[in-house]
């Protein structure tokens, strides 16, 4: 399929997980992938991986905290491309801890990531976009929802991004920018791997089998599930779709 051939995409986070299954779905259908994230080794193995695809692109280191990164690498977009159609925000942190136990920096490290960070992406994505039009898709959570133990501060920063991608969506609109958002249930992603890890040194009982027992359809999800459904968000077929959280959790939430 090239049903993004001609088009741009950025797509945040994409050295691991959700953002590295992004990136390359958006390679195989025919965008010019922009790959960002702090790690420049991972970030470049993204790259590698979208060209054996068949796609091409470029790797832009970025911490999407610091607001001046985000400018510099939507000005370079710009500057490269003259365009920029398509945004995937999957960069993201989690960390697992009681509450009580958390510090002012894990908030900080949570909140920098996942609401202050994409605070600056969406605000510099659609001032790129607002002569244009373009599509906007955020990777929330299913923790938006939820009031699991040991992760309040990921379940409060995932219930901040669903509120921001709604009013951006509604802010943006009138520019013929759709902004929506995928709220993933488990992903077997590295980020996955390292809240079971933290999780266990807390002393929950979480295990990927115990998470798989509490999901409808009896498994973890795959990252390339996720990322098909951001591109579905970000395709024409999604044309009168803006303000969306589309669930992406093998009915995780179901109970």
């Amino acid at each position: 399929m090239t049903r993004f051939e001609g088009k741009v995409a950025l797509v945040t986070g994409a050295t691991s997980g959700i953002g590295r299954a992004t990136a390359i779905a958006f390679a195989r259908q025919g965008a010019t992938v922009i790959v960002t994230g702090r790690r420049e080794k991972e970030g470049n193995e993204t790259l590698a991986m979208l060209r054996a695809a068949g796609g091409d692109g470029a790797f832009l280191k970025l911490d999407i905290a610091v607001e001046g990164e985000v400018m510099g690498v939507i000005r370079e977009v710009m500057s490269r491309h003259g365009r920029l159609d398509c945004a995937a925000n999957c960069a993201g942190y989690d960390v697992a801890r009681s509450l009580t136990e958390f510090s002012e920096a894990d908030y900080d490290a949570i909140f920098n990531a996942n609401v202050k960070g994409l605070f600056f992406c969406l605000k510099h994505e659609i001032l790129a976009m607002r002569d244009t039009g373009g599509t906007i898709v955020n990777v929330g959570s299913v923790a938006a929802q939820m009031s699991d133990v040991g992760n309040s501060l990921y379940n409060a920063s995932k219930s901040a991004a669903n509120s921001l991608t709604r009013t951006a969506a509604a802010e943006a609109a009138k520019r013929r920018i759709r902004v929506n958002e995928i709220a993933p249930g488990p992903i077997e992603t590295p980020m996955l791997q390292g809240f079971l890890r933290n999780a266990a040194a807390a002393g929950s009982a979480f295990t990927s089998a115990s998470i798989a027992a509490n999901i409808a359809l009896g498994r973890i999800g795959d990252a390339d599930e996720v990322a098909n459904a951001v591109l579905f968000l970000c395709s024409d077929e999604a044309a009168f779709i803006t303000g969306a959280s589309l669930t992406v959790d093998g009915g995780f939430l179901l109970g």
